[in-house]
């Protein structure tokens, strides 16, 4: 069993401890590092995690197999990187960095020290999105035209002021488009340019609650996505080809319709997608399976989200490099 430590347990660190810790027989926790472990030490114990403050002296012990790191987005890549820099593989919860020239940093530091580098995303682990990868790989969909993905939440009204999900550096416009991000530049490639508008409707301080993008991406395909902060519940991952057109709606349901023959709707048994995210993390450790998201895709989503905010911020399109 890989044993792990845990950089982080706000509500996605425990709920990453949760998913594994006496359930899963490939990796499971024994340490967390935090900042004020009181918050936290009834978790903790609950789930026999030794508590503390000191990144150092988890990277030094040698019974610690690999770290994730679950701490705010603006300290993922120092996180990261000392991690690296300690010889150990590394799972950073998205995004990898809020800069194109962090993640680059450390995508290049873990190839030259041989780490792994894995992305924190559970939705390419999901059946439906892997469905919906294979339509679209088996060329089921004819030849790819458009991509749409929208990630609209209810959540921005309940972040707490003074946090870090409050702060617009690291929450930026189109924080959010990176759920959909990723499976979209899986499937299809790099992006070449964005065009982003972003509004603040909803009145929140810090925050813009919404943003919509318009994606070009370098094999000629257009693409947009959507993401809101201050509205019901919509999550859906949709692409269009000259045969038809596939849609992931929620985390379970693969919709399908063709320009001949019968579409269909299909919905998936309930699946533990956390879990099976660290366990695939495990397999990559132990050289069982490539890690499904490469270091290369989850540092250029990185460049593509930097590239949203400057669009937006400027009213204009980005090119990237």
């Amino acid at each position: 069993m890989i044993n792990a430590a845990i950089i982080g347990l706000g509500g996605w660190g425990r709920r990453l401890v949760s998913s594994v810790q006496g359930k899963s027989s490939r990796i499971g926790f024994s340490a967390a590092v935090v900042r004020t472990p009181e918050k936290v030490a009834e978790f903790a114990d609950e789930h026999g995690l030794d508590l503390g403050t000191d990144l150092d002296a988890v990277l030094a012990d040698d019974s610690i197999d690999t770290v994730v790191v679950a701490s705010a987005a603006g300290v993922h890549a120092r996180h990261g990187l000392a991690v690296i820099r300690a010889g150990k593989p590394v799972m950073v919860i998205k995004p990898l960095a809020l800069s194109q020239a962090d993640a680059e940093q450390l995508r290049a530091e873990a190839e030259r020290a041989g780490v792994i580098l894995a992305l924190g995303y559970n939705r390419c682990f999901l059946p439906a999105n892997g469905e919906l990868r294979a339509l679209v790989a088996s060329g089921a969909l004819g030849t790819p035209l458009h991509a749409e993905g929208n990630f609209c939440v209810d959540r921005f009204g309940q972040v707490a002021p003074g946090g870090w999900k409050a702060d617009n550096r690291q929450t930026p416009p189109g924080a959010l488009t990176d759920h959909m991000l990723y499976e979209m530049i899986r499937m299809f490639g790099p992006v070449a340019e964005v065009h982003a508008i972003a509004g603040d409707r909803a009145g929140l301080a810090t925050l813009k609650d919404t943003t919509a993008t318009l994606l070009r991406f370098a094999n000629g395909m257009s693409g947009a996505l959507t993401a809101i902060g201050t509205t019901a519940d919509l999550l859906r991952l949709q692409v269009f080809g000259t045969l038809g057109w596939a849609e992931v709606r929620g985390m379970d349901v693969l919709t399908t319709a063709y320009t001949q023959g019968e579409g269909e709707s299909k919905t998936f048994p309930r699946f533990e997608a956390e879990r099976a995210q660290l366990e695939g993390f495990a397999d990559a450790i132990e050289g069982k399976a490539a890690f499904p998201v490469t270091a290369e895709q989850a540092a250029h989503a990185v460049a593509v989200l930097e590239a949203i905010r400057r669009s937006a911020e400027d009213g204009a399109p980005v090119a990237l490099a």
